[in-house]
């Protein structure tokens, strides 16, 4: 907090109308679920476009601080279980799971959707998932039943995650060349474009208003079930696209 935040706090001086716009001038909170290459590329250009990055790993916060330091300075450590609360009190609710599917049941449901008290907020989070299923993985089992079915990987982290609205988008992107992609500075039509598939179209939305300030041109495939064009294998994924491209595939 400010100090003039502090003075107004103690002395109970300021008008509630600029206590008000010191708050609308705080920087948006995004969570990240997981710092390895993928989750610390997304924080980096994040934190380039203005975006405070909540980020957590298995490592405590302590241990992981030195970490980002190399790998993503500037983005803040935290506890698995305190990235719901601020990216919910502070922005637009989102969280990106950037966890290899082989780990993905040692990521708690909650550290998304947040504690009880969290849940009686009207706004549901939005969770993006940002993984990929690869042949060499041993997945969960719950996961593995719907790669059987030959179901969108999505639409089983849907069910995990019930209490947050799925949104599948950033995974068709090599963390590789994330940096290089993303670029706010150039006119929408003039950017990379960027696919992204879900069932609710607010979540859908904020996650479209998220990748226009990271610095991509998103174009929506249509419900979760769409995003299994986006998975590997899938003719849009690692691949360099403008948006006529992806117009291709919407449903």
């Amino acid at each position: 907090m400010s100090e003039t935040r502090m003075l107004r706090a103690k002395t109970g001086t300021g008008s509630e109308s600029s206590q008000d716009s010191e708050r609308s001038a705080e920087q948006p909170v995004v969570g990240v679920l997981g710092a390895g290459r993928a989750g610390t590329a997304f924080a980096r250009v994040m934190l380039r476009a203005g975006i405070e990055v909540d980020i957590c790993s298995t490592r405590p916060p302590k241990a992981l601080r030195h970490h980002l330091k190399i790998y993503a300075p500037g983005a803040n450590p935290v506890r698995p279980e305190e990235v719901a609360v601020r990216t919910r009190s502070r922005g637009p609710g989102v969280v990106i799971l950037a966890v290899p599917q082989e780990e993905l049941d040692e990521v708690e449901p909650d550290w998304v959707s947040g504690p009880e008290a969290l849940r009686t907020r009207p706004i549901t989070p939005v969770l993006v998932d940002a993984t990929n299923t690869w042949h060499d993985e041993l997945l969960p089992g719950w996961l593995q039943a719907a790669v059987d079915e030959q179901l969108p990987s999505s639409m089983a982290i849907a069910g995990r995650f019930s209490g947050a609205h799925t949104v599948k988008a950033l995974n068709h992107i090599s963390h590789h060349d994330l940096e290089e992609a993303a670029n706010p500075e150039r006119a929408l039509k003039q950017r990379r474009a960027v696919a992204l598939a879900g069932d609710d179209n607010g979540a859908v939305g904020r996650v479209m208003g998220l990748l226009v300030r990271m610095g991509f041109d998103p174009v929506s495939l249509g419900g979760l079930a769409a995003g299994k064009i986006m998975e590997p294998d899938g003719p849009l994924f690692n691949r360099s696209l403008r948006r006529e491209d992806i117009l291709h595939y919407v449903r």
